[in-house]
């Protein structure tokens, strides 16, 4: 309701509206270029799932969205997703570029600023599970875990002050919950034997990252990881990794659990049905 009433001030008082993902440093990242180029924008931040299935996300038109399927109706688009078809008026869409944020940073006209390039050049690492930089991996960590308003409080902070952002008390204590998660999805990883499919179901929520754990278990040899993530009694979370020089395609799973992604990194929220809570732990 918080993000409808958002959406709805913004078409009332006439600001320029985006939808950016929610889940990840490429979609704060794209969010926060939009911010740049619009300071008096305002962001929605939603999960690719949410996209199709929710009536008020389709009813609005949308200046801008990216690293997200398209809603329908919209002005500009940036996204790198196979998964995800094209509708904009305009689309700035690359299945071959690394991270959504670049698409963003040439639909926005942002090349020429060296705040928006350090961004989409950290975008990129998170992006392709590449991160070199401190800079990456702190910014990394904050966003993984924080809370739907500190995202937003982040994709602001970068807009303004760029990576500088990082050295805020508020996104600090951000990062510093995020070193802790991972220390125990490292300890995790170190009970995991490693093969080159590695299938892994968890009936609680065990507050890591589960995206980072596929990475993590793919630097250490895997080939393709499958995580199941049950987050109640009938919601599940899927998310695939898989090595880019495989022949495994992520996307082959999370499609068909209404999710998608990118060959190498892929996932899906669903429900199991009503009367068979079950059924998403057999193979059909």
């Amino acid at each position: 309701m918080r993000r409808f009433l958002t959406a709805l001030w913004a078409k009332l008082i006439n600001r320029p509206l985006a939808l950016c993902d929610s889940g990840d440093v490429d979609g704060i990242t794209s969010a926060a270029l939009f911010l740049r180029k619009y300071p008096n924008g305002v962001v929605v931040l939603a999960a690719p799932s949410e996209v199709n299935k929710s009536w008020w996300i389709r009813w609005f038109f949308w200046t801008f969205v990216a690293d997200l399927p398209c809603p329908g109706k919209v002005l500009m688009r940036a996204d790198h997703h196979r998964t995800n078809k094209p509708c904009a008026k305009v689309e700035f869409y690359d299945p071959e570029a690394p991270c959504s944020a670049l698409m963003a940073m040439k639909a926005l006209n942002l090349e020429n600023d060296s705040v928006a390039n350090s961004l989409v050049k950290v975008a990129i690492e998170t992006d392709t599970a590449s991160i070199s930089s401190e800079e990456a991996e702190k910014l990394d960590l904050a966003v993984r875990f924080a809370s739907y308003p500190e995202k937003i409080f982040i994709a602001r902070s970068l807009a303004v002050n760029g990576l500088q952002a990082l050295s805020n008390q508020r996104i600090g204590k951000l990062i510093e919950r995020g070193y802790r998660a991972k220390k125990l999805m490292l300890e995790i990883a170190n009970r995991i034997p490693i093969k080159d499919i590695i299938n892994i179901y968890s009936p609680i929520d065990l507050g890591i990252s589960y995206r980072q754990l596929t990475i993590e278990l793919q630097h250490r040899g895997a080939k393709m990881v499958n995580i199941l993530l049950r987050l109640n009694r009938r919601t599940f979370r899927y998310y695939c990794g898989a090595d880019k020089d495989s022949p495994y395609d992520c996307t082959r799973v999370a499609t068909r659990l209404g999710g998608g992604g990118h060959k190498y990194a892929s996932g899906a929220q669903y429900k199991s049905p009503f009367f068979n809570r079950v059924r998403v732990l057999r193979p059909s």
